[in-house]
């Protein structure tokens, strides 16, 4: 016999520290669940080294569904194809929620001399010194895109990594980075109201629905044209949790990703929600993005060095 789900309080992990798009998902959420489940839900965040040491608890939890994984590309496939020490592999996950796709956004500190991509861009081959620009992390999404934009652009930069998002962004605030591409989703949107750094571009080919405004990268230089990045992020359990498990999860997140505020509130926070696919169909598409970003990765064997 199964033993009944729910049975205890629920756990949403998030792998990157307070404030970044997986830590506002999983606050969103913990109402919702804590609803439909009639059970305590908590948030915990654990960071630090690129999101793994979040992911590997998770592994050492029951699977039995009430320890569930909120994270991106970077935790659950970069991380541990680049970082020898981890112990997990991507196919210790499994997908049983997806938030949509997000953009980039390129920005800069307030005080940079160049005021604009074209005068930044313009710096290539002049020698001087390197402009530095953030990641959270060597094989992380945001390093690939720091190092393509690095390749593209002929500039020379600096690769300066941090434990996450926010003390990222903390930094560029401050004026001690230069440059950052950082999700178009959580704080960043009032950040750059506020006038707290300099927005550049978006790092997809379409223009964000959030800053209509900025200008794509691929549109402000042909050597751009081809950049088209984003990131999705989703709900994961591990993938040796029973199936009547999946399911049932698997329809609360339906539900609550149909539900009218839900919808417009991840609109509000840059999201671009997808159809809600079966669970067979979440597993699928996990499973080829994680073939999609190893392919990536090998585009950029630096990525991979420790």
């Amino acid at each position: 016999a199964q033993t009944a789900f729910p049975s205890r309080t629920f756990t949403f992990m998030v792998a990157q520290p307070a404030g970044t798009p997986s830590d506002t998902n999983a606050r969103k959420l913990q109402p919702y669940l804590q609803k439909a489940m009639g059970q305590t839900v908590i948030v915990e965040n654990l960071a630090g080294a690129g999101g793994t040491l979040g992911t590997a608890k998770v592994m050492q939890q029951p699977a039995d569904g009430h320890t569930m994984l909120v994270a991106s590309p970077t935790e659950l496939i970069l991380s541990p194809t680049t970082i020898p020490a981890v112990r997990y592999t991507s196919e210790d996950f499994t997908m049983i929620g997806n938030f949509g796709r997000i953009p980039y956004v390129l920005v800069a500190r307030n005080n940079l001399p160049q005021a604009t991509l074209p005068e930044i861009l313009a710096l290539a081959g002049k020698g001087g010194t390197p402009l530095n620009v953030g990641n959270i992390g060597n094989g992380s999404l945001i390093h690939l895109l720091s190092l393509d934009f690095e390749r593209l652009s002929g500039l020379k930069l600096n690769h300066v990594t941090y434990r996450g998002i926010a003390p990222m962004m903390q930094d560029l605030m401050a004026g001690q980075l230069d440059l950052c591409f950082t999700p178009l989703a959580g704080n960043t949107s009032t950040l750059l109201e506020q006038g707290r750094m300099r927005p550049l571009a978006v790092s997809s080919v379409a223009k964000s629905r959030v800053l209509p405004q900025l200008p794509t990268l691929a549109a402000t230089d042909s050597r751009f044209s081809r950049f088209d990045y984003d990131v999705w992020g989703g709900i994961f359990v591990r993938s040796d949790t029973p199936e009547p498990v999946l399911a049932k999860l698997h329809a609360w997140w339906s539900e609550t990703a149909r539900d009218t505020e839900f919808l417009a509130w991840t609109r509000s926070s840059g999201g671009d929600p997808l159809p809600v696919p079966s669970l067979a169909d979440t597993r699928a598409f996990y499973t080829a993005e994680v073939a999609r970003y190893r392919t990536l990765l090998k585009a950029f064997p630096v990525a991979a060095r420790n």
